[in-house]
């Protein structure tokens, strides 16, 4: 008999194979990378500047997409249209480029950085989105044959 907490595994259990896909890991791996060499006092010059703003933008979208895609759309994944990405990389960079060095000693505002964040949503949109549209669809495939099979 099906309980509340099966269904939340079953959530979550999906949810994280959508999400922890290979492109993902190395966005995770390479803003840690970054920031224990910042932390140890060992920064990567041209790494060090960049790399973390690159990557942001399409940590955000694509957790964004792989929520969105089981809250809104049934588990079928979907993407964002470039103009979307733009919006997103738009208010990523005023809050962090312009709002936050107001505030903060930490954040610096650099239309670099801001560069980087509008080169990574582009990345996101160009690779990583298509990439895991086809994985996603790949795995509808196989679950519709799995289910054709066990009727």
């Amino acid at each position: 008999m099906w309980c509340y907490s099966n269904v939340n595994r079953r959530f979550l259990r999906s949810l994280s194979r959508e999400l922890f896909d290979g492109l993902f890991i190395f966005y995770w791996f390479c803003w840690f990378f970054i920031r224990f060499t910042r932390a140890n006092h060992f920064p990567i010059p041209f790494l060090n500047d960049w790399l973390t703003d690159f990557v942001f933008v399409p940590i955000i979208i694509h957790c964004s997409s792989i929520v969105g895609s089981y809250v809104f759309n049934n588990g079928r994944a979907h993407g964002y249209p470039l103009y979307q990405i733009w919006i997103i990389s738009f208010f990523t960079s005023l809050l962090f480029e312009w709002i936050m060095p107001q505030c903060t000693t930490y954040n610096t505002g650099d239309i670099a950085d801001a560069a980087a964040y509008f080169a990574g949503g582009l990345f996101y949109f160009c690779f990583h989105q298509s990439f895991y549209i086809k994985k996603n669809h790949q795995l509808i495939r196989e679950r519709n044959n799995k289910q054709k099979f066990t009727l």
